[in-house]
């Protein structure tokens, strides 16, 4: 059998073929909609919708659904991310920093997987390191939030001084975090849910406003 060699070129043409390749057939559902929605509103450029595109991309999220929920501007599960049609009223710092909280959450269920993430709820844990676990996980979102806003900066999409938010938990009360758990555990144990796309699924119906 004759030997076959690739140029360093052809090499090169035939990665990004299979790259780009990975990456429509690994794209999320709803991104495309996303992306206009925030060009409609906010007129960004190409440019900078692409490094939106590709962080989202980049997280494994499968699936951004903008629709009406019951509390919040936004709720990422294991399996999607909700985002509230609210959350395009506010200025574009705001709406950045709680997209990129709720994408950075599906960064941390790509790490640690579902089961981990939703182990506060279902594990044997009792409500102390639940609460804890939950303040940890939200923080780091926070975090992780408030990076992505320091690189748009850099970008000029948005000033320095709009970009200076904390975030939401830095100072939320543990009663807060006691009382959320509390109330989903409970939740979940009626419910006799613990696998997390059971559990995802529960959320989502529990915050969806039905027409």
């Amino acid at each position: 059998m004759r030997n076959i060699l690739l140029t360093e070129r052809q090499v090169s043409l035939l990665v990004n073929h299979i790259n780009n390749y990975r990456l429509l057939k690994e794209q999320t559902q709803g991104l495309d909609e996303l992306m206009n929605k925030i060009k409609e509103t906010y007129k960004l450029s190409d440019e900078h919708l692409n490094v939106i595109r590709q962080f989202i991309s980049n997280s494994g999220c499968k699936n951004i659904i903008i629709e009406r929920i019951k509390m919040g501007a936004g709720l990422s599960l294991s399996d999607r991310v909700i985002l509230s049609p609210d959350l395009f009223n506010l200025n574009l710092a705001k709406f950045l920093f709680i997209l990129f909280h709720e994408i950075a959450h599906q960064y941390q269920f790509k790490k640690y997987g579902g089961e981990k993430m939703y182990e506060l709820y279902t594990g044997e844990m009792d409500i102390k390191q639940g609460c804890k676990m939950m303040r940890d996980i939200e923080l780091v979102a926070d975090e992780f939030a408030a990076r992505k806003m320091r690189e748009f900066v850099k970008l000029g999409v948005i000033k320095e001084k709009d970009a200076k938010f904390g975030g939401f938990y830095k100072n939320t009360p543990e009663s807060h975090f006691h009382m959320l758990v509390s109330q989903i555990r409970d939740m979940l144990k009626k419910s006799k849910v613990s696998e997390p796309d059971k559990i995802s699924e529960l959320f989502y119906n529990f915050v969806k406003i039905n027409i």
